[in-house]
């Protein structure tokens, strides 16, 4: 069965069940454990309660290598993004999330016999999301996210010689989209683990008459506890992303499906200060019509609860 269907079909079961269930939302009391974030490259993995806020900035680097052809096209690209990221629960049931990135690429690339660097660096989309807590209690939770992505970033990069970029390689999208998700968490003595479905699903074409191609992923981790301020942690992921439609470009469609590794560290440093770093790499893939296989991922961050 195609991974997409799949993974769609257990985010509307995980959803349904919950919501057709009865009962109301228990006191979580692993707040104050180190491992009750996902490991910092899981997003909108945690829920606050009512009152709560928590900021937070994040760092990812990630590396694109491997070309199809070493003397014409893309021979590598690497792409930065710093994310700053807010957290408000008016209730125990909701949480409110903005997050803006700022977005650097750059790729070189062998044009003619000549290597040509290229890139552009701005905002990126801005996303918000409310999560709505469908079940906590002192050892388990359990959350959907319901977002938007909205197109704040810029679609205007150009190369040197003054034509538009790909849209992979510009700093926004030029679409809205909708980033739904399903987040599922259990604390065990010592450790824990948990389960996240998300999509990003764009609505429409931009200016350009681009929209960048669905992606729909699964991932899975284990946090150990080495003591009450220091955790590990290991993650494994599968995305599946269509192609950009509309684009000229072949090479840098994008369409492609991944199987990730990832190891991670968090600790806490004072009072409700949250240090983590982690890194992937792919363990499968295939590429499709792309001239570059994705490489190494490394996201640093911090988080400061209020």
């Amino acid at each position: 069965m195609n991974i997409r269907i799949l993974g769609g079909q257990l985010l509307c079961a995980l959803c349904t069940s919950t919501l057709l269930s009865s009962g109301t939302l228990a006191h979580d009391t692993n707040s104050k454990r180190i491992d009750s974030h996902a490991p910092i490259g899981v997003m909108a993995d945690h829920f606050h309660k009512k009152g709560e806020l928590m900021a937070s900035l994040r760092g990812m680097t990630m590396d694109m290598n491997d070309p199809v052809s070493t003397t014409m096209g893309p021979q590598s690209m690497t792409m930065n993004m710093a994310m700053l990221g807010l957290m408000y629960a008016p209730s125990d049931t909701v949480t409110f999330m903005g997050m803006i990135n700022y977005v650097d690429t750059s790729m070189d690339m062998i044009m003619m016999g000549n290597t040509q660097k290229m890139g552009a660096s701005n905002i990126g989309d801005l996303t918000l999301s409310a999560m709505i807590a469908l079940h906590d209690s002192k050892d388990s939770r359990f959350h959907i996210t319901l977002g938007t992505s909205v197109p704040t970033g810029s679609t205007k990069g150009t190369n040197s010689m003054g034509s538009p970029l790909a849209l992979t390689m510009q700093t926004g999208t030029g679409s809205w989209g909708f980033t739904p998700s399903a987040t599922y968490t259990k604390f065990m003595n010592g450790w824990s683990f948990g389960a996240q479905a998300n999509a990003k699903i764009w609505l429409d074409d931009n200016a350009t008459g681009e929209r960048m191609g669905d992606q729909f992923e699964l991932t899975s981790w284990a946090a150990f506890m080495l003591n009450d301020a220091v955790s590990f942690s290991t993650r494994a992921a599968y995305s599946d992303r269509n192609a950009v439609s509309g684009s000229m470009m072949s090479a840098l469609t994008d369409a492609r499906q991944v199987a990730w590794g990832y190891a991670g560290f968090n600790t806490t440093v004072g009072a409700g200060h949250r240090l983590a770093i982690e890194a992937g790499l792919p363990v499968w893939q295939d590429k499709n019509a792309n001239a570059l296989d994705m490489g190494l991922t490394l996201t640093v961050g911090c988080q400061k609860a209020f």
